[in-house]
């Protein structure tokens, strides 16, 4: 009798802590993201991040490998769609450029593999829920399954001039939606990314890479551009043909840095 009864007492704790819990945990990973725009303000100038200047501060070098450590305490597992999307876009994009510091100087992420050596997508450089994950990992088994919004390919930076842009902020799961558009907005209407030439167009790589995850609801990669696309675009089915990736660092070049500097 006292066994069952203990019994039921735990239960009716666990599922009423449990909530409670979730809501901590959510509660903590949407305190933590201010401190990753932090970082994002005062080391990303037009979409170009300042390596250089972040890897000779060792302080914000520790406040970005917390902030992802404080991250990865985490388990989004149960949280709602929103909290979820943040928290794995914001995990992706601070590992890719804690990737890069933990090797600068470089000037391209390709650098950081070569003979013998895995790609830099393919090592395990974080541990969420007891689980190492790489980079691939987190964009193709969690981000894009699991959420199906072709917005994340123009959200999730992989450190080079190629990559959609990185932002001055983090997401946060109140403007998420609105900052996926303003990405796909920025990058859209860009030359770096989908370049008109009359009746043809040249796209980002990123369109024929993943050309499946815009064809939502009926949609096609030109029905998604034009969505977001502001700048003129030719109607019907202009010609297309994909540019090649760059893969130079998205660094601040050198003039800029000083500028920087000297502003500050």
């Amino acid at each position: 009798m006292w066994r069952s009864t203990r019994l039921a007492v735990f239960l009716l704790l666990a599922i009423v802590a449990g909530p409670r819990a979730m809501s901590a945990t959510r509660e903590q990973a949407a305190a933590l993201h201010p401190n990753f725009s932090r970082l994002l303000s005062t080391y990303v100038h037009d979409n170009l991040v300042d390596y250089e200047a972040w890897s000779a501060n060792a302080d914000d070098e520790a406040a970005l490998a917390r902030y992802i450590a404080d991250l990865a305490a985490l388990d989004p597992a149960d949280w709602p769609r929103q909290e979820a999307l943040a928290y794995w876009l914001n995990l992706y994009n601070a590992v890719t450029v804690k990737l890069i510091l933990d090797h600068y100087p470089l000037d391209s992420i390709k650098d950081i593999g070569g003979f013998m050596k895995k790609s830099p997508w393919k090592r395990d450089l974080v541990t969420v829920a007891g689980k190492p994950l790489t980079l691939n990992n987190i964009e193709h088994d969690v981000i894009r399954p699991t959420f199906g919004d072709p917005r994340i390919h123009f959200a999730l930076n992989c450190a080079s001039l190629g990559c959609p842009p990185l932002g001055a902020a983090a997401f946060d799961p109140d403007q998420l939606s609105a900052q996926l558009d303003a990405a796909c907005r920025l990058a859209l209407n860009r030359e770096r990314w989908v370049r008109v030439d009359g009746d043809e167009v040249s796209l980002t790589k990123i369109f024929d890479w993943y050309g499946q995850d815009f064809q939502v609801d009926g949609g096609t990669v030109l029905t998604f551009i034009r969505n977001y696309r502001t700048e003129p675009f030719p109607d019907g089915e202009p010609k297309v043909r994909y540019m090649s990736y760059d893969w130079q660092l998205n660094r601040v070049p050198a003039p800029d840095r000083s500028a920087q500097r000297a502003k500050g």
